[in-house]
């Protein structure tokens, strides 16, 4: 994957051109991030000939809060997930998500006078079907089982730019998963989420000799790899005493980024900016890697959810504004353009005279 460094001049005038125009006709800066875990059909039938059942292999396995209500949500197929950042004012960045998800399972169990609330398609279901609670604890309790073609769930947050905080309903959930600033880098024993779950960094480690892949990516070298100190909680559905929905010990949050820009290259779990938009745990695998990783034994796949694609650039605002320019931006902008014509005039003339 290419890198993406700020090394010359004409590039950061053009920079600021954009970011001039965008300025002035109603434009605003923008990122997408697209993660996958891949579904790959020889790791499936390598993990049944080692007695796995088919239901138990998932590129996801999510717990998901829609409307006050715990589902288990797994995935057979592709699981896509992208998040879309523009400028906010304020010094916040918007972030929109959008989970893709495909061949689904979908369980919660609930007390009997409750209904379990939709966040799927109806159009989507093959079949649903209804059975009662074995816990002699919640024997008047019943589990609900979906399976859908396809999951999509969507939500939007603030990232606060001062300490890339994720930002939900004035509520800081804790440091973005999405990059690691190299200004203000993560370091050991830096606090990195707060809510609903707290955990602090234990290890920082960086690869400046082995490079990932991915099918036909390849993430270089410099990599960051960051690991929080070991942490416990319980997921809970929050009706009566609380069916315990999961129950985790001594866990642990991983994530590499490319420590040359910051962004997140894989993961395996999720994090602040998936639990401000109600997925409150998540484990994710791509099989493709996997099938490298354990019957090749090629250990240098990047498994979990992984960076398919990042795109910077300019998009158009509902709405087009005229601002008069800041001076100073002008002064700068104009000056560092005047210096560019100058550079390029004057190697043009002594081309002209070579």
């Amino acid at each position: 994957m290419a890198k993406h460094r700020l090394t010359c001049f004409p590039l950061l005038v053009a920079i600021l051109m954009v970011s001039s125009l965008a300025g002035a006709s109603g434009l605003s800066n923008y990122t997408s991030l697209t993660y996958m875990a891949s579904r790959y059909n020889p790791y499936i039938h390598y993990r049944v000939s080692q007695g796995d059942k088919p239901d138990w292999i998932t590129t996801s396995l999510m717990i998901y809060n829609y409307s006050g209500v715990l589902y288990v949500v797994k995935t057979h197929n592709d699981t896509v997930i992208r998040f879309d950042l523009s400028d906010e004012n304020n010094g916040y960045i918007l972030s929109h998500v959008q989970i893709e998800l495909n061949n689904v399972t979908v369980m919660t169990v609930l007390p009997k006078d409750i209904r379990p609330p939709a966040f799927w398609n109806e159009t989507e279901v093959l079949s649903a079907k209804t059975e009662k609670s074995h816990d002699p604890d919640f024997k008047d309790w019943t589990w609900y089982v979906f399976r859908l073609r396809k999951v999509t769930i969507t939500g939007s947050y603030l990232i606060r730019e001062a300490d890339m905080q994720v930002i939900k309903d004035g509520k800081a959930y804790g440091h973005t998963m999405l990059f690691d600033n190299p200004l203000h880098p993560l370091e050991n024993g830096s606090t990195f989420s707060m809510y609903p779950f707290r955990t602090v960094v234990g290890r920082v480690t960086v690869d400046n000799k082995n490079l990932k892949r991915w099918k036909n990516i390849t993430y270089y070298p410099p990599l960051k790899t960051v690991v929080t100190k070991e942490y416990s909680f319980n997921l809970t559905q929050p009706f009566g005493r609380g069916y315990p929905i999961e129950i985790v010990q001594m866990a642990t949050l991983i994530y590499t980024f490319d420590a040359s820009d910051g962004k997140l290259v894989f993961t395996p779990n999720g994090g602040p900016d998936l639990w401000a938009v109600g997925v409150l745990s998540a484990s994710f695998s791509d099989e493709y890697a996997l099938y490298q990783v354990e019957v090749r034994h090629d250990d240098s796949y990047a498994v979990g959810l992984v960076l398919k694609s990042f795109k910077t650039g300019v998009k158009k605002s509902n709405t087009v504004s005229f601002h008069r320019p800041n001076v100073k931006t002008a002064y700068v902008f104009y000056g560092a353009l005047a210096v560019l014509l100058v550079t390029a005039g004057t190697s043009r003339v002594k081309k002209l005279r070579r």
